[in-house]
């Protein structure tokens, strides 16, 4: 039935092209004037080329009208959101009032606005700024599998791979592609790659900076642009996805059973799966030979995990948290869902050097392990899914109950005052959960008070 599917989508994606037109994304910048963002990464923390790689110039990176208010997504403000309180801000010339939001790499400024704004503009100092304002394009991937990546120049091979192996073995039906300014093929030969791994594709485009890393406990805490673009395909394109798979294309999700990534956050009641990934390497590929995915068959030993990476089901409760590129910010549990029925093969050498340089290993230093798609073929040979519940309807009036209960709180930028409430309803929604399939739900609730008191250090 998977494969099925994944042939009738194949089809369909290669029927339908629609085109962006115009910027991919409503982006201001203020290069033109004297205003630069200061960075909050002290110079002796920052590695050679911090200052070029680091983006002083982009005020937002989108604009989105949707339920009332535009919403500006901007790298983190740091001193540019004095800006927004100094000078004028209007929608269609009729001036507005800053909400501001702060995160860990990024920044919101809400708007009020109840009907839908064609053009924002900020006036400071004799200068203008501004763009036009978008709305969400949902319909498209409505009750769709979704990938969401991010990549620059890598390999059309390995983008192909990446697709394909995605479709195949976790069922993936589309994919939002933001292409960070690669200059090694056009839009449609990407377009064409993507589609002929079965899925239906929407390439968006943006020549920002990446960002610059620093020197730990900064690596990386001045990547802008990843972040706003993950929260910018969340409010344009994916709130009414089936699921969507945040992974990059050096990384393979692999199941440990029959099901995969899309249908376990699909159907879980909090809407989100969060999983470890392993290291992977290739030993020294012949001259002239570009090395694979499928060559990542060894490991070594002494390596620690990599950092997690995670699948959402939009329209759950978690909907209205920001993405990160590990974890969902602002909420509390992520580590309370990560999930051992899943696991990704970072893939070493897959890399063109746009955000780390990938190292061929030696034989001596590592260990031969089983290939992704050797996992797969395993894995397929478990046994079928159990068949549905006879409490499934029943399940389901529950699951949209505690849905309604943690949305909107959870979109909060919760205090750690309000921990004990937010507590109070993590257990409440699993014991209703648990209640319904007729399971204790005292295991997962010692669990979830475990890690709060390692939170709070209690």
């Amino acid at each position: 039935m998977r494969l099925a599917r994944h042939l009738y989508r194949s089809g369909q994606a290669c029927m339908e092209r629609p085109q962006i037109m115009g910027p991919d994304f409503a982006t201001a910048s203020l290069q033109d004037t004297h205003y630069r963002r200061k960075s909050r990464v002290m110079i002796e923390y920052q590695r050679c080329g911090y200052e070029e790689s680091f983006d002083a110039t982009t005020l937002w990176f989108d604009a989105i009208w949707e339920d009332g208010y535009v919403t500006l997504i901007c790298p983190r403000l740091n001193n540019f959101a004095a800006l927004f309180r100094r000078g004028r801000l209007s929608l269609d010339g009729q001036r507005v009032r800053a909400k501001i939001q702060t995160f860990y790499r990024h920044s919101v400024v809400l708007l009020r606005s109840p009907t839908r704004p064609q053009r924002i503009a900020l006036e400071i100092d004799g200068h203008v700024i501004e763009t036009d304002v978008r709305v969400p394009e949902t319909a498209r991937f409505r009750d769709k599998n979704v990938i969401l990546t991010m990549s620059k120049d890598n390999d059309l091979c390995w983008i192909e791979d990446f697709a394909r192996f995605h479709a195949e073995t976790q069922g993936a039906e589309a994919i939002i592609f933001i292409d960070n300014g690669s200059t090694s093929y056009t839009r449609d030969e990407l377009q064409d790659v993507l589609e002929n791994a079965g899925l239906d594709a929407l390439i968006l485009r943006t020549e920002l900076p990446f960002g610059p890393r620093g020197v730990k406990p900064y690596a990386n805490r001045e990547l802008f642009l990843q972040t706003c673009a993950l929260n910018s395909a969340r409010l344009r394109f994916l709130r009414e996805a089936r699921a969507v798979l945040s992974c990059d294309i050096d990384e393979l999700v692999l199941s440990q059973g029959m099901d995969t990534v899309f249908d376990v956050t699909a159907r879980s009641w909090i809407g989100f799966t969060r999983f470890k990934g392993v290291w992977r390497y290739a030993i020294s590929a012949e001259e002239g030979t570009l090395v694979r995915h499928k060559d990542h068959a060894f490991r070594k030993a002494e390596d620690k995990p990599c950092p997690p990476k995670w699948c959402i089901r939009p329209s759950g409760p978690l909907g209205k948290v920001q993405w990160r590129t590990h974890e969902l910010e602002g909420f509390m549990f992520n580590w309370a869902f990560n999930s051992s029925a899943f696991l990704f093969h970072h893939c070493r050498q897959i890399t063109t050097g746009w955000k780390r340089t990938g190292r061929f290993a030696k034989e001596g230093e590592v260990i031969e392990d089983v290939p992704a798609m050797t996992l797969v073929r395993r894995a397929q040979g478990l046994s079928e899914n159990p068949p549905a519940s006879p409490m499934a309807g029943v399940k389901a009036a529950a699951r949209r109950f505690v849905e309604r209960a943690f949305r909107d709180f959870f979109a909060w930028r919760v205090s750690s005052q309000i921990l004990v409430s937010t507590l109070v309803l993590v257990c409440s929604g699993v014991v209703l959960e648990e209640a319904v399939d007729d399971d204790p739900a005292q295991q997962e609730i010692s669990a979830i008070v475990a890690g709060v008191k390692n939170l709070i250090g209690s």
